[in-house]
């Protein structure tokens, strides 16, 4: 009785571990945007493996109002820059700062199962090169296009909107650009990058009854 129950549970984590194996889209995309804006906001499109929209909004509730330039960087650099300062490797020092907001696509023409809408969580971290290495932030590190970079990290979970192919899914990806500075309006980033995003389907109230039915038996 004990094997063949243990079996059942093999099978059963074995056929939902395989539901929950999605096939990975991805994708490049064009944004523009600047922290030194409100909202904190990056939009644009896709330019490769599907058509549509990406945009990011930030979470700058509490920073200083874009009319005051100066207040506002300073508050974004001491807040998220100024104390993740990493001098370990030499030649690559740098400021990273990681901001918290939300994601939307609008997406056709992609692989299936990724057309339709969806909405999400994003951590942001931008990476500001120390190129002198001084651990003191020059004019020229600031605006530097060419070292400074976005990671994002995203997330959707099931309770966040969706709709189309993408109605009912879950799952997390990436973006990463380089090109990132902090321009003050009207000017803005054009950052051109990379992404992914792995979908899988959400579990149904069946698949969660029947889970919790065998973890029942097996205990």
């Amino acid at each position: 009785m004990k094997r063949g129950l243990c079996t059942i549970v093999a099978l059963a984590v074995l056929a939902i571990a395989s539901a929950a194996t999605g096939t990975p889209w991805y994708y490049s995309f064009q944004i523009t945007g600047t922290l030194m804006n409100h909202p904190a906001q990056y939009s644009g499109i896709f330019t490769n493996a599907g058509d549509g929209t990406l945009e990011f909004t930030l979470n700058d509730a509490a920073w200083p109002d874009p009319a005051d330039p100066g207040a506002r960087f300073a508050y974004i650099w001491t807040t998220y820059f100024a104390g993740n300062y990493n001098g370990t490797t030499p030649g690559a020092e740098k400021w990273s700062g990681s901001i918290l907001g939300t994601f939307t696509m609008s997406t056709s023409n992609a692989p299936t199962g990724y057309n339709g809408t969806l909405q999400g969580n994003i951590n942001a971290k931008f990476t500001i090169r120390d190129l002198d290495a001084d651990g003191i932030l020059d004019d020229a590190e600031k605006y530097s296009i060419q070292y400074n970079m976005l990671d994002g990290r995203l997330s959707k979970s099931c309770a966040m909107p969706a709709t189309g192919e993408m109605a009912n899914k879950q799952g997390t990806g990436a973006l990463n650009s380089n090109g990132f500075a902090f321009l003050y309006p009207p000017e803005i980033n054009v950052l051109n990058g990379n992404g992914n995003l792995n979908l899988v389907a959400c579990p149904s109230a069946d698949e969660q009854s029947s889970w919790g039915s065998i973890k029942s038996l097996y205990r």
